[in-house]
């Protein structure tokens, strides 16, 4: 059986169902008066993200180097793009999170 056939449909579901829970809690604090954010949260949710995208960068810059290096000098074949969206993907989300759970335990922040 390929994986495709049953995959996709999950994948579709989790990003249905993300969208559904985020727009609940949006209507719900909205009618409650509670607060989604604070300064704190939008602190620290910036700095997160700026790191994720220095992180996601400088992975880049590594794997275009890594790229020359296996072309100019081993005479290997050059790196696919999916595997390399995928990763960065991977490493700027691991990184943000990584970011926030940090920043979120520190008390002068």
């Amino acid at each position: 059986m390929n994986v495709w056939v049953i995959g996709v449909p999950i994948v579709g579901l989790a990003i249905v169902g993300i969208a559904v829970y985020l727009l609940w809690r949006i209507i719900r604090s909205r009618s409650t008066g509670e607060l989604l954010k604070d300064e704190r949260t939008e602190k620290i949710t910036g700095r997160a993200f700026r790191v994720g995208f220095f992180v996601g960068s400088f992975y880049l810059i590594a794997l275009n180097f890594y790229n020359i290096v296996s072309l100019e000098l081993l005479g290997g074949g050059p790196l696919e793009s999916m595997p390399v969206i995928n990763s960065t993907l991977i490493v700027m989300g691991v990184a943000v999170l990584v970011a926030v759970a940090y920043l979120n335990r520190r008390e002068d922040f």
